[in-house]
Protein backbone atom coordinates (compact mmCIF):
# COMPACT_ATOMS: atom_id res chain seq x y z
CA UNK A 1 0.00 0.00 0.00
CA UNK A 2 2.88 2.38 0.89
CA UNK A 3 4.64 1.65 -2.42
CA UNK A 4 1.41 2.30 -4.30
CA UNK A 5 0.98 5.66 -2.53
CA UNK A 6 4.57 6.65 -3.35
CA UNK A 7 4.03 5.68 -7.02
CA UNK A 8 0.89 7.81 -7.25
CA UNK A 9 2.57 10.84 -5.65
CA UNK A 10 5.59 10.40 -7.93
CA UNK A 11 3.41 10.24 -11.05
CA UNK A 12 1.52 13.36 -10.06
CA UNK A 13 4.72 15.29 -9.31
CA UNK A 14 6.28 14.26 -12.64
CA UNK A 15 3.10 15.28 -14.46
CA UNK A 16 3.08 18.65 -12.70
CA UNK A 17 6.71 19.23 -13.66
CA UNK A 18 6.01 18.38 -17.31
CA UNK A 19 3.00 20.72 -17.37
CA UNK A 20 4.99 23.63 -15.92
CA UNK A 21 8.03 23.07 -18.16
CA UNK A 22 6.08 22.35 -21.38
CA UNK A 23 6.44 25.88 -22.87
CA UNK A 24 10.23 25.89 -22.51
CA UNK A 25 10.56 22.27 -23.65
CA UNK A 26 8.50 22.59 -26.83
CA UNK A 27 8.55 26.21 -27.98
CA UNK A 28 4.87 25.98 -29.04
CA UNK A 29 3.60 29.20 -30.61
CA UNK A 30 -0.05 28.29 -31.14
CA UNK A 31 -2.63 26.08 -29.41
CA UNK A 32 -5.40 26.58 -31.93
CA UNK A 33 -4.29 24.01 -34.52
CA UNK A 34 -4.52 20.53 -32.96
CA UNK A 35 -2.40 18.96 -35.73
CA UNK A 36 0.43 21.48 -35.17
CA UNK A 37 0.10 21.24 -31.38
CA UNK A 38 0.29 17.43 -31.32
CA UNK A 39 3.35 17.33 -33.56
CA UNK A 40 5.08 20.13 -31.58
CA UNK A 41 4.39 18.64 -28.15
CA UNK A 42 5.25 15.08 -29.17
CA UNK A 43 5.03 12.60 -26.29
CA UNK A 44 3.94 15.41 -23.94
CA UNK A 45 0.58 15.56 -25.78
CA UNK A 46 -0.09 12.01 -24.57
CA UNK A 47 0.44 12.93 -20.89
CA UNK A 48 -3.28 13.32 -19.89
CA UNK A 49 -4.54 9.94 -21.19
CA UNK A 50 -1.37 8.12 -20.06
CA UNK A 51 -1.68 9.59 -16.57
CA UNK A 52 -5.36 8.60 -16.38
CA UNK A 53 -4.78 5.01 -17.53
CA UNK A 54 -1.71 4.40 -15.34
CA UNK A 55 -3.40 5.87 -12.26
CA UNK A 56 -6.50 3.77 -12.94
CA UNK A 57 -4.46 0.58 -12.81
CA UNK A 58 -2.44 1.67 -9.76
CA UNK A 59 -5.24 3.12 -7.63
CA UNK A 60 -8.26 1.26 -9.12
CA UNK A 61 -10.09 4.59 -8.63
CA UNK A 62 -11.34 5.57 -12.09
CA UNK A 63 -12.94 8.87 -11.03
CA UNK A 64 -9.70 10.08 -9.43
CA UNK A 65 -7.70 8.89 -12.46
CA UNK A 66 -9.95 10.60 -14.99
CA UNK A 67 -9.95 13.79 -12.93
CA UNK A 68 -6.14 13.77 -12.73
CA UNK A 69 -5.83 13.18 -16.49
CA UNK A 70 -8.31 15.93 -17.27
CA UNK A 71 -6.66 18.37 -14.86
CA UNK A 72 -3.25 17.71 -16.42
CA UNK A 73 -4.71 18.46 -19.87
CA UNK A 74 -6.25 21.72 -18.62
CA UNK A 75 -2.99 22.66 -16.91
CA UNK A 76 -0.94 21.83 -19.99
CA UNK A 77 -3.06 24.04 -22.25
CA UNK A 78 -3.07 26.82 -19.66
CA UNK A 79 0.72 26.62 -19.31
CA UNK A 80 1.19 26.83 -23.08
CA UNK A 81 -1.11 29.85 -23.26
CA UNK A 82 0.53 31.54 -20.26
CA UNK A 83 -2.65 31.92 -18.18
CA UNK A 84 -2.81 31.75 -14.39
CA UNK A 85 -4.35 29.11 -12.09
CA UNK A 86 -7.66 30.97 -11.70
CA UNK A 87 -8.16 31.24 -15.46
CA UNK A 88 -7.12 27.61 -15.92
CA UNK A 89 -9.68 26.50 -13.32
CA UNK A 90 -12.36 28.58 -15.03
CA UNK A 91 -11.52 27.04 -18.42
CA UNK A 92 -11.61 23.55 -16.95
CA UNK A 93 -15.07 24.11 -15.51
CA UNK A 94 -16.24 25.56 -18.83
CA UNK A 95 -14.88 22.52 -20.67
CA UNK A 96 -16.89 20.18 -18.42
CA UNK A 97 -19.97 22.37 -18.88
CA UNK A 98 -19.59 22.23 -22.66
CA UNK A 99 -19.24 18.46 -22.46
CA UNK A 100 -22.39 18.06 -20.38
CA UNK A 101 -24.38 20.46 -22.58
CA UNK A 102 -23.61 18.57 -25.78
CA UNK A 103 -26.99 17.17 -26.96
CA UNK A 104 -25.65 13.65 -27.61
CA UNK A 105 -23.92 13.50 -24.24
CA UNK A 106 -27.08 14.78 -22.53
CA UNK A 107 -29.07 12.02 -24.23
CA UNK A 108 -26.61 9.38 -22.99
CA UNK A 109 -26.80 10.76 -19.43
CA UNK A 110 -30.60 10.69 -19.53
CA UNK A 111 -30.45 7.19 -21.06
CA UNK A 112 -28.40 5.94 -18.11
CA UNK A 113 -30.77 7.49 -15.57
CA UNK A 114 -33.90 6.21 -17.33
CA UNK A 115 -32.48 2.69 -17.73
CA UNK A 116 -31.44 2.73 -14.07
CA UNK A 117 -34.96 3.70 -13.04
CA UNK A 118 -36.55 1.03 -15.26
CA UNK A 119 -34.20 -1.67 -13.98
CA UNK A 120 -34.94 -0.81 -10.37
CA UNK A 121 -38.73 -0.86 -10.97
CA UNK A 122 -38.45 -4.30 -12.60
CA UNK A 123 -36.21 -5.53 -9.77
CA UNK A 124 -38.62 -4.22 -7.13
CA UNK A 125 -41.49 -6.04 -8.84
CA UNK A 126 -39.57 -9.31 -8.50
CA UNK A 127 -39.43 -9.52 -12.29
CA UNK A 128 -35.72 -10.32 -12.64
CA UNK A 129 -35.88 -12.93 -9.89
CA UNK A 130 -38.94 -14.58 -11.46
CA UNK A 131 -37.27 -14.50 -14.88
CA UNK A 132 -34.10 -16.00 -13.41
CA UNK A 133 -36.09 -18.85 -11.84
CA UNK A 134 -37.82 -19.54 -15.11
CA UNK A 135 -34.60 -19.40 -17.12
CA UNK A 136 -32.54 -21.52 -14.73
CA UNK A 137 -34.94 -24.41 -15.29
CA UNK A 138 -33.52 -24.56 -18.82
CA UNK A 139 -30.26 -22.66 -18.36
CA UNK A 140 -28.91 -24.80 -15.56
CA UNK A 141 -25.13 -24.67 -16.13
CA UNK A 142 -22.56 -21.87 -16.38
CA UNK A 143 -21.81 -22.94 -19.96
CA UNK A 144 -25.45 -22.47 -21.03
CA UNK A 145 -25.66 -19.14 -19.21
CA UNK A 146 -22.54 -17.84 -20.97
CA UNK A 147 -23.88 -18.96 -24.36
CA UNK A 148 -27.27 -17.35 -23.75
CA UNK A 149 -25.57 -14.13 -22.61
CA UNK A 150 -23.55 -14.01 -25.81
CA UNK A 151 -26.68 -14.75 -27.87
CA UNK A 152 -28.58 -11.89 -26.21
CA UNK A 153 -25.64 -9.59 -26.92
CA UNK A 154 -25.79 -10.50 -30.60
CA UNK A 155 -29.58 -10.07 -30.72
CA UNK A 156 -29.38 -6.51 -29.33
CA UNK A 157 -27.14 -5.57 -32.25
CA UNK A 158 -28.53 -2.17 -33.18
CA UNK A 159 -26.88 -0.03 -30.47
CA UNK A 160 -23.92 -0.60 -28.15
CA UNK A 161 -25.31 1.52 -25.30
CA UNK A 162 -28.65 -0.29 -25.36
CA UNK A 163 -26.78 -3.60 -25.48
CA UNK A 164 -24.62 -2.80 -22.44
CA UNK A 165 -27.55 -1.52 -20.39
CA UNK A 166 -30.02 -4.30 -21.27
CA UNK A 167 -28.10 -7.59 -21.40
CA UNK A 168 -26.37 -7.09 -18.04
CA UNK A 169 -29.50 -6.55 -15.89
CA UNK A 170 -31.36 -9.38 -17.68
CA UNK A 171 -28.59 -11.95 -17.21
CA UNK A 172 -27.34 -10.84 -13.79
CA UNK A 173 -29.81 -12.83 -11.63
CA UNK A 174 -29.20 -15.92 -13.79
CA UNK A 175 -25.42 -15.73 -13.62
CA UNK A 176 -25.53 -15.04 -9.87
CA UNK A 177 -27.65 -18.15 -9.29
CA UNK A 178 -25.29 -20.26 -11.39
CA UNK A 179 -22.23 -18.86 -9.60
CA UNK A 180 -20.73 -16.96 -12.51
CA UNK A 181 -18.61 -13.95 -11.60
CA UNK A 182 -19.74 -10.41 -12.33
CA UNK A 183 -16.40 -9.95 -14.08
CA UNK A 184 -17.27 -12.70 -16.57
CA UNK A 185 -20.72 -11.23 -17.16
CA UNK A 186 -19.16 -7.80 -17.76
CA UNK A 187 -16.79 -9.39 -20.26
CA UNK A 188 -19.68 -11.05 -22.09
CA UNK A 189 -21.62 -7.79 -22.22
CA UNK A 190 -18.66 -5.64 -23.29
CA UNK A 191 -17.54 -8.13 -25.95
CA UNK A 192 -20.97 -8.24 -27.56
CA UNK A 193 -21.77 -4.52 -27.51
CA UNK A 194 -19.32 -2.44 -29.53
CA UNK A 195 -17.81 -5.47 -31.41
CA UNK A 196 -21.28 -6.58 -32.60
CA UNK A 197 -22.65 -3.10 -33.29
CA UNK A 198 -19.44 -2.16 -35.11
CA UNK A 199 -19.76 -4.91 -37.75
CA UNK A 200 -23.57 -5.15 -37.98
CA UNK A 201 -24.73 -4.20 -41.50
CA UNK A 202 -27.42 -2.03 -39.91
CA UNK A 203 -26.81 -0.34 -36.57
CA UNK A 204 -26.40 3.04 -34.90
CA UNK A 205 -22.69 2.88 -35.78
CA UNK A 206 -23.05 2.37 -39.54
CA UNK A 207 -23.59 6.05 -40.33
CA UNK A 208 -20.44 7.04 -38.46
CA UNK A 209 -18.37 4.28 -40.06
CA UNK A 210 -19.63 5.03 -43.57
CA UNK A 211 -19.13 8.79 -43.12
CA UNK A 212 -15.50 8.47 -41.96
CA UNK A 213 -14.73 6.11 -44.85
CA UNK A 214 -16.20 8.63 -47.29
CA UNK A 215 -14.15 11.39 -45.59
CA UNK A 216 -11.08 9.32 -46.33
CA UNK A 217 -12.12 8.93 -49.96
CA UNK A 218 -12.72 12.68 -50.22
CA UNK A 219 -9.28 13.40 -48.74
CA UNK A 220 -7.80 11.15 -51.43
CA UNK A 221 -9.87 12.77 -54.20
CA UNK A 222 -12.01 9.68 -54.88
CA UNK A 223 -15.78 9.40 -55.29
CA UNK A 224 -16.52 5.87 -54.06
CA UNK A 225 -19.36 4.34 -52.04
CA UNK A 226 -18.57 4.39 -48.32
CA UNK A 227 -21.21 1.76 -47.55
CA UNK A 228 -19.90 -0.60 -50.20
CA UNK A 229 -16.40 -0.28 -48.74
CA UNK A 230 -17.80 -0.86 -45.23
CA UNK A 231 -19.44 -4.12 -46.36
CA UNK A 232 -16.19 -5.24 -48.00
CA UNK A 233 -14.26 -4.41 -44.82
CA UNK A 234 -16.43 -6.49 -42.43
CA UNK A 235 -14.55 -9.81 -42.94
CA UNK A 236 -11.30 -7.92 -42.19
CA UNK A 237 -12.56 -6.53 -38.85
CA UNK A 238 -10.57 -9.31 -37.22
CA UNK A 239 -10.64 -7.97 -33.67
CA UNK A 240 -14.46 -7.75 -33.56
CA UNK A 241 -14.91 -11.24 -35.03
CA UNK A 242 -12.22 -12.83 -32.87
CA UNK A 243 -13.76 -11.27 -29.73
CA UNK A 244 -17.04 -13.06 -30.40
CA UNK A 245 -15.31 -16.34 -31.27
CA UNK A 246 -13.04 -16.23 -28.21
CA UNK A 247 -16.07 -15.88 -25.91
CA UNK A 248 -17.75 -18.80 -27.68
CA UNK A 249 -14.66 -21.00 -27.39
CA UNK A 250 -14.20 -20.18 -23.72
CA UNK A 251 -17.84 -21.04 -23.00
CA UNK A 252 -17.85 -24.29 -24.99
CA UNK A 253 -14.51 -25.46 -23.57
CA UNK A 254 -15.42 -24.32 -20.02
CA UNK A 255 -11.93 -22.85 -19.62
CA UNK A 256 -10.59 -19.53 -18.30
CA UNK A 257 -7.13 -18.11 -17.62
CA UNK A 258 -5.47 -15.20 -15.85
CA UNK A 259 -7.44 -12.94 -13.47
CA UNK A 260 -10.73 -14.14 -15.02
CA UNK A 261 -9.97 -17.67 -13.82
CA UNK A 262 -9.43 -16.41 -10.27
CA UNK A 263 -12.71 -14.46 -10.41
CA UNK A 264 -14.58 -17.55 -11.64
CA UNK A 265 -13.06 -19.74 -8.91
CA UNK A 266 -14.20 -17.18 -6.33
CA UNK A 267 -17.70 -17.14 -7.87
CA UNK A 268 -17.96 -20.95 -7.71
CA UNK A 269 -17.50 -20.54 -3.98
CA UNK A 270 -20.63 -18.38 -3.83
CA UNK A 271 -19.09 -14.90 -4.31
CA UNK A 272 -20.05 -13.56 -7.77
CA UNK A 273 -18.94 -10.07 -6.70
CA UNK A 274 -15.46 -9.42 -5.31
CA UNK A 275 -15.65 -8.70 -1.56
CA UNK A 276 -15.06 -5.02 -0.93
CA UNK A 277 -16.26 -3.94 -4.38
CA UNK A 278 -17.70 -0.43 -4.46
CA UNK A 279 -21.02 -1.36 -6.10
CA UNK A 280 -24.58 -0.44 -5.19
CA UNK A 281 -25.42 -4.04 -4.48
CA UNK A 282 -28.98 -3.20 -3.49
CA UNK A 283 -29.63 -2.18 -7.08
CA UNK A 284 -27.98 -5.21 -8.61
CA UNK A 285 -29.33 -8.00 -6.46
CA UNK A 286 -32.62 -9.62 -7.26
CA UNK A 287 -35.53 -9.16 -4.88
CA UNK A 288 -36.76 -12.53 -3.61
CA UNK A 289 -40.31 -13.15 -4.77
CA UNK A 290 -42.92 -14.87 -2.64
CA UNK A 291 -44.02 -17.23 -5.42
CA UNK A 292 -47.36 -15.61 -6.24
CA UNK A 293 -48.08 -13.81 -9.52
CA UNK A 294 -45.08 -15.53 -11.11
CA UNK A 295 -46.22 -14.97 -14.71
CA UNK A 296 -47.15 -11.37 -13.98
CA UNK A 297 -43.65 -10.72 -12.62
CA UNK A 298 -42.02 -12.33 -15.67
CA UNK A 299 -44.19 -10.23 -17.99
CA UNK A 300 -43.23 -7.10 -16.04
CA UNK A 301 -39.58 -7.94 -16.69
CA UNK A 302 -39.79 -9.00 -20.33
CA UNK A 303 -42.35 -6.64 -21.88
CA UNK A 304 -40.62 -3.29 -21.06
CA UNK A 305 -37.29 -4.55 -22.44
CA UNK A 306 -38.83 -6.00 -25.63
CA UNK A 307 -40.83 -2.79 -26.06
CA UNK A 308 -37.63 -0.75 -25.68
CA UNK A 309 -35.75 -2.75 -28.32
CA UNK A 310 -38.60 -2.92 -30.86
CA UNK A 311 -39.52 0.75 -30.43
CA UNK A 312 -35.90 1.87 -30.75
CA UNK A 313 -35.27 -0.13 -33.93
CA UNK A 314 -38.53 0.89 -35.62
CA UNK A 315 -38.05 4.54 -34.70
CA UNK A 316 -34.51 4.36 -36.10
CA UNK A 317 -35.93 3.34 -39.46
CA UNK A 318 -39.06 5.50 -39.57
CA UNK A 319 -37.43 8.69 -38.29
CA UNK A 320 -34.17 8.05 -40.11
CA UNK A 321 -35.89 7.35 -43.43
CA UNK A 322 -37.86 10.59 -43.13
CA UNK A 323 -34.64 12.52 -42.41
CA UNK A 324 -32.83 10.81 -45.30
CA UNK A 325 -35.65 11.58 -47.75
CA UNK A 326 -35.72 15.22 -46.61
CA UNK A 327 -31.95 15.48 -47.07
CA UNK A 328 -32.11 13.84 -50.50
CA UNK A 329 -29.97 10.87 -49.42
CA UNK A 330 -32.60 8.42 -50.63
CA UNK A 331 -35.63 8.76 -52.85
CA UNK A 332 -39.15 8.53 -51.30
CA UNK A 333 -39.85 5.45 -53.44
CA UNK A 334 -36.43 3.82 -52.91
CA UNK A 335 -36.65 0.02 -52.73
CA UNK A 336 -36.08 -1.70 -49.42
CA UNK A 337 -32.47 -2.92 -49.28
CA UNK A 338 -29.64 -3.22 -46.80
CA UNK A 339 -28.05 -0.02 -48.07
CA UNK A 340 -31.36 1.88 -47.90
CA UNK A 341 -31.91 0.53 -44.39
CA UNK A 342 -28.38 1.51 -43.39
CA UNK A 343 -28.81 5.04 -44.75
CA UNK A 344 -32.14 5.36 -42.94
CA UNK A 345 -30.70 4.18 -39.62
CA UNK A 346 -27.64 6.34 -40.12
CA UNK A 347 -29.74 9.46 -40.62
CA UNK A 348 -31.61 9.04 -37.33
CA UNK A 349 -30.65 10.60 -34.02
CA UNK A 350 -30.11 7.14 -32.54
CA UNK A 351 -28.97 8.15 -29.05
CA UNK A 352 -32.05 10.33 -28.54
CA UNK A 353 -34.36 7.64 -29.92
CA UNK A 354 -32.90 4.96 -27.63
CA UNK A 355 -33.41 7.34 -24.72
CA UNK A 356 -37.02 7.97 -25.78
CA UNK A 357 -37.62 4.22 -26.16
CA UNK A 358 -36.18 3.74 -22.65
CA UNK A 359 -38.68 6.25 -21.27
CA UNK A 360 -41.46 4.21 -22.90
CA UNK A 361 -39.99 1.05 -21.36
CA UNK A 362 -39.95 2.70 -17.92
CA UNK A 363 -43.59 3.75 -18.29
CA UNK A 364 -44.53 0.20 -19.32
CA UNK A 365 -42.74 -1.27 -16.27
CA UNK A 366 -44.55 1.13 -13.92
CA UNK A 367 -47.97 0.55 -15.55
CA UNK A 368 -47.64 -3.24 -15.57
CA UNK A 369 -46.48 -3.30 -11.95
CA UNK A 370 -49.48 -1.21 -10.92
CA UNK A 371 -51.96 -3.20 -13.05
CA UNK A 372 -50.74 -6.50 -11.60
CA UNK A 373 -50.75 -4.91 -8.12
CA UNK A 374 -47.08 -5.62 -7.50
CA UNK A 375 -46.69 -2.13 -6.04
CA UNK A 376 -48.56 1.18 -5.82
CA UNK A 377 -47.99 4.09 -8.20
CA UNK A 378 -46.38 6.11 -5.41
CA UNK A 379 -43.99 3.25 -4.60
CA UNK A 380 -43.20 2.79 -8.30
CA UNK A 381 -42.23 6.45 -8.76
CA UNK A 382 -40.08 6.42 -5.61
CA UNK A 383 -38.43 3.21 -6.81
CA UNK A 384 -37.75 4.68 -10.24
CA UNK A 385 -36.12 7.75 -8.67
CA UNK A 386 -34.02 5.51 -6.44
CA UNK A 387 -32.81 3.52 -9.46
CA UNK A 388 -31.98 6.65 -11.44
CA UNK A 389 -30.12 8.27 -8.54
CA UNK A 390 -28.00 5.13 -8.02
CA UNK A 391 -26.32 5.80 -11.37
CA UNK A 392 -25.03 9.26 -10.51
CA UNK A 393 -21.51 7.85 -10.09
CA UNK A 394 -21.73 6.34 -13.59
CA UNK A 395 -22.79 9.71 -14.99
CA UNK A 396 -19.80 11.36 -13.30
CA UNK A 397 -17.49 8.76 -14.86
CA UNK A 398 -18.96 9.38 -18.31
CA UNK A 399 -18.68 13.17 -18.02
CA UNK A 400 -15.04 12.95 -16.94
CA UNK A 401 -14.26 10.42 -19.69
CA UNK A 402 -15.80 12.69 -22.34
CA UNK A 403 -13.99 15.74 -20.94
CA UNK A 404 -10.65 13.89 -21.05
CA UNK A 405 -11.36 12.78 -24.61
CA UNK A 406 -11.99 16.42 -25.55
CA UNK A 407 -8.62 17.37 -24.02
CA UNK A 408 -6.89 14.63 -26.01
CA UNK A 409 -8.49 15.95 -29.20
CA UNK A 410 -7.47 19.57 -28.47
CA UNK A 411 -3.88 18.55 -27.69
CA UNK A 412 -3.58 16.75 -31.04
CA UNK A 413 -2.34 13.52 -29.46
CA UNK A 414 -3.79 11.52 -32.34
CA UNK A 415 -1.64 13.27 -34.95
CA UNK A 416 1.52 12.60 -32.96
CA UNK A 417 0.70 8.89 -32.63
CA UNK A 418 -0.20 8.53 -36.32
CA UNK A 419 3.04 10.20 -37.42
CA UNK A 420 5.05 8.12 -34.96
CA UNK A 421 3.80 4.77 -36.17
CA UNK A 422 3.09 5.14 -39.90
CA UNK A 423 6.24 6.84 -41.22
CA UNK A 424 8.51 4.95 -43.65
CA UNK A 425 7.13 1.43 -43.29
CA UNK A 426 6.83 -1.40 -45.87
CA UNK A 427 3.44 -1.76 -47.57
CA UNK A 428 2.62 -5.13 -46.01
CA UNK A 429 3.03 -3.68 -42.51
CA UNK A 430 0.71 -0.68 -43.02
CA UNK A 431 -2.64 -2.41 -42.12
CA UNK A 432 -1.10 -3.76 -38.90
CA UNK A 433 0.35 -0.39 -37.93
CA UNK A 434 -2.95 1.34 -38.68
CA UNK A 435 -4.67 -1.19 -36.40
CA UNK A 436 -2.12 -0.72 -33.59
CA UNK A 437 -2.32 3.06 -33.98
CA UNK A 438 -6.12 2.96 -33.78
CA UNK A 439 -5.92 0.71 -30.70
CA UNK A 440 -3.64 3.20 -28.93
CA UNK A 441 -5.74 6.21 -29.85
CA UNK A 442 -9.11 4.64 -29.02
CA UNK A 443 -7.73 3.43 -25.69
CA UNK A 444 -7.23 7.07 -24.75
CA UNK A 445 -9.90 8.90 -26.72
CA UNK A 446 -12.67 6.37 -27.50
CA UNK A 447 -13.75 4.78 -30.76
CA UNK A 448 -15.54 7.72 -32.38
CA UNK A 449 -12.64 10.12 -31.85
CA UNK A 450 -10.30 7.52 -33.28
CA UNK A 451 -12.38 6.84 -36.38
CA UNK A 452 -13.11 10.50 -37.15
CA UNK A 453 -9.43 11.44 -37.04
CA UNK A 454 -7.57 8.33 -38.19
CA UNK A 455 -9.77 7.19 -41.12
CA UNK A 456 -9.32 10.42 -43.19
CA UNK A 457 -5.57 9.84 -42.79
CA UNK A 458 -5.54 6.07 -43.19
CA UNK A 459 -7.31 5.96 -46.57
CA UNK A 460 -4.92 8.40 -48.33
CA UNK A 461 -1.95 6.60 -46.74
CA UNK A 462 -3.27 3.25 -47.97
CA UNK A 463 -3.92 4.60 -51.47
CA UNK A 464 -0.45 6.15 -51.67
CA UNK A 465 1.12 2.85 -50.59
CA UNK A 466 -1.04 0.95 -53.10
CA UNK A 467 0.03 3.28 -55.92
CA UNK A 468 3.72 2.90 -55.05
CA UNK A 469 3.51 -0.89 -54.67
CA UNK A 470 1.26 -1.41 -57.71
CA UNK A 471 -1.63 -2.87 -55.69
CA UNK A 472 -5.01 -2.75 -57.55
CA UNK A 473 -7.68 -0.57 -55.95
CA UNK A 474 -10.35 -3.28 -56.26
CA UNK A 475 -8.32 -5.75 -54.18
CA UNK A 476 -8.45 -6.52 -50.48
CA UNK A 477 -5.76 -4.07 -49.35
CA UNK A 478 -7.98 -0.99 -49.01
CA UNK A 479 -10.83 -2.83 -47.18
CA UNK A 480 -8.20 -4.29 -44.83
CA UNK A 481 -6.85 -0.81 -44.03
CA UNK A 482 -10.36 0.58 -43.46
CA UNK A 483 -11.21 -2.40 -41.24
CA UNK A 484 -8.00 -1.85 -39.27
CA UNK A 485 -9.28 1.60 -38.24
CA UNK A 486 -12.79 0.35 -37.44
CA UNK A 487 -11.75 -2.69 -35.39
CA UNK A 488 -8.78 -0.89 -33.79
CA UNK A 489 -11.17 1.86 -32.70
CA UNK A 490 -13.38 -0.76 -31.07
CA UNK A 491 -10.43 -2.26 -29.15
CA UNK A 492 -10.04 0.84 -27.00
CA UNK A 493 -13.78 1.27 -26.59
CA UNK A 494 -13.91 -2.36 -25.53
CA UNK A 495 -11.21 -2.52 -22.87
CA UNK A 496 -10.03 0.93 -21.78
CA UNK A 497 -11.06 1.87 -18.21
CA UNK A 498 -11.78 5.44 -19.33
CA UNK A 499 -14.16 4.84 -22.27
CA UNK A 500 -17.96 4.95 -22.11
CA UNK A 501 -18.70 1.39 -23.30
CA UNK A 502 -16.43 -0.12 -20.65
CA UNK A 503 -18.02 2.03 -17.96
CA UNK A 504 -21.57 1.17 -19.04
CA UNK A 505 -20.83 -2.56 -19.41
CA UNK A 506 -19.44 -2.81 -15.89
CA UNK A 507 -22.30 -0.74 -14.50
CA UNK A 508 -24.96 -2.79 -16.28
CA UNK A 509 -23.41 -6.00 -14.96
CA UNK A 510 -23.06 -4.76 -11.40
CA UNK A 511 -19.27 -5.01 -11.43
CA UNK A 512 -16.66 -2.52 -10.30
CA UNK A 513 -15.09 -0.90 -13.36
CA UNK A 514 -11.45 -1.76 -12.62
CA UNK A 515 -12.36 -5.36 -11.71
CA UNK A 516 -13.93 -5.62 -15.15
CA UNK A 517 -10.90 -4.06 -16.89
CA UNK A 518 -8.35 -6.10 -14.93
CA UNK A 519 -9.97 -9.44 -15.79
CA UNK A 520 -10.88 -8.54 -19.36
CA UNK A 521 -7.52 -7.06 -20.40
CA UNK A 522 -5.61 -10.36 -20.91
CA UNK A 523 -8.43 -11.63 -23.14
CA UNK A 524 -8.58 -8.37 -25.11
CA UNK A 525 -4.79 -8.25 -25.59
CA UNK A 526 -4.73 -11.90 -26.65
CA UNK A 527 -7.46 -11.25 -29.20
CA UNK A 528 -5.68 -8.13 -30.47
CA UNK A 529 -2.37 -10.02 -30.84
CA UNK A 530 -4.04 -12.81 -32.82
CA UNK A 531 -5.80 -10.16 -34.92
CA UNK A 532 -2.38 -8.84 -35.97
CA UNK A 533 -0.56 -12.16 -36.41
CA UNK A 534 -3.37 -14.03 -38.14
CA UNK A 535 -5.31 -11.10 -39.61
CA UNK A 536 -3.79 -7.76 -40.53
CA UNK A 537 -0.28 -9.05 -41.31
CA UNK A 538 -1.53 -11.72 -43.78
CA UNK A 539 -4.02 -9.19 -45.22
CA UNK A 540 -1.11 -6.82 -45.90
CA UNK A 541 0.52 -9.62 -47.89
CA UNK A 542 -2.67 -10.23 -49.89
CA UNK A 543 -4.07 -13.21 -47.97
CA UNK A 544 -7.89 -13.38 -48.04
CA UNK A 545 -9.83 -12.99 -44.78
CA UNK A 546 -11.57 -16.29 -45.50
CA UNK A 547 -8.21 -18.01 -45.01
CA UNK A 548 -7.07 -15.88 -42.06
CA UNK A 549 -10.29 -16.21 -40.04
CA UNK A 550 -10.28 -20.04 -39.62
CA UNK A 551 -6.57 -19.92 -38.76
CA UNK A 552 -7.26 -17.27 -36.11
CA UNK A 553 -10.15 -19.31 -34.69
CA UNK A 554 -7.85 -22.32 -34.34
CA UNK A 555 -5.04 -20.29 -32.72
CA UNK A 556 -7.45 -18.79 -30.16
CA UNK A 557 -8.79 -22.26 -29.33
CA UNK A 558 -5.23 -23.57 -28.87
CA UNK A 559 -4.36 -20.64 -26.58
CA UNK A 560 -7.43 -21.28 -24.46
CA UNK A 561 -6.72 -25.03 -24.34
CA UNK A 562 -3.05 -24.58 -23.36
CA UNK A 563 -3.41 -21.80 -20.81
CA UNK A 564 -7.02 -22.23 -19.67
CA UNK A 565 -8.28 -24.19 -16.69
CA UNK A 566 -11.74 -25.30 -15.62
CA UNK A 567 -12.94 -23.00 -12.78
CA UNK A 568 -15.20 -25.70 -11.32
CA UNK A 569 -12.35 -28.22 -11.08
CA UNK A 570 -9.97 -25.61 -9.71
CA UNK A 571 -12.48 -24.60 -7.04
CA UNK A 572 -13.03 -28.21 -5.96
CA UNK A 573 -9.27 -28.80 -5.92
CA UNK A 574 -8.65 -25.72 -3.76
CA UNK A 575 -11.48 -26.69 -1.40
CA UNK A 576 -10.01 -30.17 -0.91
CA UNK A 577 -6.61 -28.66 -0.17
CA UNK A 578 -8.12 -26.28 2.40
CA UNK A 579 -10.13 -29.09 4.02
CA UNK A 580 -6.99 -31.20 4.30
CA UNK A 581 -5.04 -28.49 6.13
Amino acid sequence: MKIRRIAVIGLLLISLAVVLLAPSLTGVSSVEDARYLGRSLGIISALPPLLAVVLAFITKDVILSLLAGFASGVGLLASLEGVGPAEAFSRGCMSILNTVSDPDNCAVILLCLVIGGMVEVIRQSGGFEALARALTKKIDTPRKANLVGELLGVIVFFDDYANALIVGPVMRPVTDKLKISREKLSYLVDSTSAPVTGIAVVSSWVAVEVSVIEEGFAAAGLNLSGYSMFLRSIPYCFYCIFCLVFILESSLMKLEFGPMLQAEIRARGGQPLRPGSIVEEDLFSGRPENGDKHLARILTAIFPIVLLCVTAFLSFYIKGRAEAVAAGSISPDAPFSLETLAIALGSADTIFLVMAASVLGSIAAVVLGCVFRLFSLKDAIQTWVKGASSLVSTVILLVLAWSLSDMVERLGTVYYVVDLITVNVPYWLVPSLIFVTSCCISFAAGSYGCMFIVMPMAVPIALAVMSEAGIPIDGLYLPACAAAVLSGGIFGDHCSPITDCTILSSMGSGCENMDHVRTQMPYALTTAAVSVLCGTLPAGLGVSAWISLPVGFAILAIIMYVFGKNPEKEYLKNRKILQGM
